[in-house]
């Protein structure tokens, strides 16, 4: 019976009440499809309470089952993938659940991302935003062996500064919309 195996489970990996009481309201097909994904990856309590959350968070938006959620394409791929290991996985899986969580932010990161390529900067200026975009700002650096080197690097983030996909990229940090083909 699944009742028992996610209990044994839930035991052996030291489980709060309240986790498995949660886990055990699901429907069946969504307990067995959950407790396959947590033996799988070897889930503790923090990281299976976390899939819980954001899998149930996504699955009532979108009116569908927590079953359905993991066995979608990306996560069928990021598990049967051997060259990852478990950490690797789990890092893959969570990040892919943060955009299904938050479309339109990871429509922006990606946006942001585009932008940046856009530029075509040299190797030595890297151009980054913080995950979750948190805080609106964009990090610039730049990397240099030389004072020549150094100018022209500067030379090169100044050309940027003209750019409409630089102005785009604060833009998309401000929340503003944008004509530049994000859609909400």
């Amino acid at each position: 019976m699944i009742a028992q195996r996610i209990l044994a489970y839930g035991s052996a990996r030291e489980f709060h009440k309240e986790t498995l009481d949660r886990w055990l309201q699901l429907s069946e097909a969504d307990q067995e499809t959950l407790l396959e994904f947590a033996d799988r990856l070897r889930l503790g309590g923090n990281h299976f309470r976390d899939f819980l959350d954001w899998l149930e968070e996504i699955a009532l938006r979108d009116g569908i089952s927590l079953g359905e959620i993991l066995k979608g394409e990306t996560f069928l791929r990021v598990l049967s993938d051997p060259r990852l290991g478990r950490n690797d996985k789990l890092k893959c899986l969570k990040e892919e659940l943060r955009r299904l969580r938050f479309p339109r932010l990871s429509q922006i990161e990606e946006g942001i991302r585009q932008k940046i390529r856009e530029l075509k900067l040299k190797p030595q200026i890297q151009m980054t935003v913080p995950a979750g975009l948190e805080g609106g700002a964009l990090t610039i650096q730049m990397r240099a062996t030389s004072y020549e080197e150094l100018r022209r690097l500067a030379a090169e983030l100044h050309r940027a500064l003209e750019e409409d996909s630089l102005k785009e990229i604060f833009v998309l940090l401000s929340g503003k919309e944008s004509g530049a083909g994000l859609s909400a």
